[in-house]
């Protein structure tokens, strides 16, 4: 008997430690935020793994490529891998401001088409 109390307390703990198992993570929040929002690339990473938008309003990506000689761009994917927007490829050192559509509240990722793996990021709508 003394058991079968010890272990369901520690499963009803484990439980609880991982939120109760069907409720849904919590949002996703992140700075920068807004419609006018820069990111920098160099040494072939993103000075930011998280940017913010409001939804139902364009907003703009300022890139500052700081790596010279090298070529970077900013995608942005919906949840299951659809393209929203793609950023034009630009060779460093240069500025490039993207303008970006309207889009409906979700939490979206981007990268760099040329450097997925190391710059990559969380874009949050809402």
């Amino acid at each position: 008997m003394t058991r079968r109390i010890v272990l369901l307390v520690v499963l009803t703990a484990s439980l609880a430690a991982c939120g109760g198992g069907g409720s849904s993570p919590p949002p996703v929040s992140c700075k920068p935020a807004g419609t006018h929002l820069s990111i920098t690339a160099k040494n072939n990473l993103f000075d930011e793994t998280c940017l913010a938008a409001p939804a139902n309003h364009a907003s703009e990506i300022t890139l500052r490529n700081e790596d010279d000689g090298v070529v970077h761009n900013i995608q942005v994917f919906t949840g299951d891998g659809s393209s929203v927007f793609k950023g034009a490829l630009v060779t460093g050192v240069t500025t490039v401001t993207y303008h970006l559509p309207s889009l409906r509240p979700g939490t979206y990722t981007f990268h760099c088409d040329v450097h997925p793996d190391t710059m990559k990021g969380t874009f949050v709508v809402k």
